[in-house]
């Protein structure tokens, strides 16, 4: 029926049909959470909207599609579109608040691919690559061509994945509770992983939180290094920062790995452009190459367009970043980068690299030597 279609669709995905095609009637699909199974090739044909029924999905964590513990499921939708109700469930007379309800909710499952759609409007993420059983992450996850629009807590939030490419997807207009980012990659225990990481030609724009933010502290020295390469991304028009990156500082709490972000492209963010917060010099290394920023800052021009932040709990000095040949296009005339000490004395060191700073038709050359960040930040 027209005003709910949950019984017919969910019967269709336990059919166990190999290859389950949704029409385009001519309206949307109204459902209420759907959960899909494993072994299955599911087509929304071009122009087919699946929208989340009104008045539906009380509970804190209902979404609209999941997959939790499954293996070999594909979602093909090239012009269709998956969509709920974000103002719903952000008003308190009608829903219990929760940042939870996302379009899509992938959890401890394998082989799982989406290509093609977009993912609108939710009451949580646009997708979130969660754990439904501690020690089982999501693995051989592949994201393609596809535009979380509108969503309320993230485009995308990456809690714990291994071999995952995100490749030509767009993260845009993210607002209604933090982080608010394009994509979060967020574990929330040290048994949790970022292995294998890729993210290549993708977009996050107008997010009022950050465009890529990578927060950490729940990763320790135990956890699995990291191993992430962001290639030929940008991050454009209003993000709140465009790169963030938070680890713990300490010796267990640190996790190891490496971070590769190259060829990428950071223009137009309301605040700092790149923000480096508390990892330590022996933590995850952090690599920029041939990367570009662009008109950062906005919101207030005395501020530099990269921070390194030493905050509360930082025991050791704060480090390991090589910022490449990175060019910075900046009206302003104001230092590129910055250091912030909010607790006294841990210090800033093994920070290298060189900025192409142009500025009024002109560019100057600053290289971050050992000696000109001792003279820049001295210790206190």
């Amino acid at each position: 029926p027209a005003e709910d279609a949950t019984e017919s669709l969910q019967a269709a995905v336990r059919s166990g049909v190999p290859r389950l095609v949704v029409d385009n009637p001519g309206r949307p699909w109204i459902v209420r959470p759907i959960q899909l199974e494993s072994n299955q090739v599911v087509v929304f044909e071009d122009g087919v909207v699946v929208e989340a029924k009104r008045g539906e999905f009380k509970g804190s964590n209902d979404s609209l599609f999941s997959i939790s513990l499954k293996a070999n499921v594909i979602l093909r939708g090239p012009g269709a579109t998956l969509r709920m109700h974000r103002s719903d469930y952000d008003n308190p007379d009608l829903y219990t608040r929760a940042e939870w309800r996302h379009v899509l909710s992938i959890k401890s499952s394998r082989n799982v691919e989406v290509h093609g759609l977009t993912l609108a409007l939710s009451g949580g993420d646009g997708i979130y690559l969660g754990v439904a059983k501690r020690g089982v992450t999501n693995e051989n996850i592949v994201i393609k061509g596809v535009i979380c629009d509108r969503n309320y807590r993230q485009g995308i939030s990456v809690i714990s994945a291994r071999h995952l490419l995100i490749e030509d997807t767009v993260m845009k207009d993210t607002g209604g509770t933090p982080p608010a980012a394009g994509i979060d990659f967020e574990p929330n225990h040290p048994t949790e992983e970022l292995v294998n990481c890729v993210m290549r030609n993708c977009v996050t724009e107008n997010n009022f939180g950050g465009g890529y933010v990578f927060y950490l502290p729940n990763l320790h020295a135990e956890s699995a290094p990291i191993s992430i390469r962001m290639q030929n991304c940008v991050s454009r028009r209003g993000n709140r920062t465009d790169f963030a990156f938070i680890t713990g500082n300490n010796e267990a709490d640190t996790v190891t790995g490496t971070i590769d972000v190259v060829g990428c492209r950071f223009e137009g963010s309301r605040g700092r452009a790149i923000s480096i917060g508390r990892k330590p010099v022996a933590g995850a290394a952090v690599r920029f190459e041939d990367c570009v920023i662009d008109s950062p800052a906005s919101d207030d021009l005395k501020k530099a367009p990269i921070v390194m932040l030493s905050q509360a709990g930082c025991r050791r000095s704060i480090g390991g970043v090589d910022f490449g040949e990175m060019v910075v296009i900046d009206s302003a005339d104001r230092p590129v980068l910055d250091y912030q000490d909010w607790v006294g004395g841990s210090g800033v060191e093994s920070v290298t690299g060189t900025f192409r700073i142009r500025r009024d038709g002109t560019e100057t050359v600053q290289e971050l030597t050992r000696d000109w960040l001792a003279a820049a930040f001295p210790p206190r």
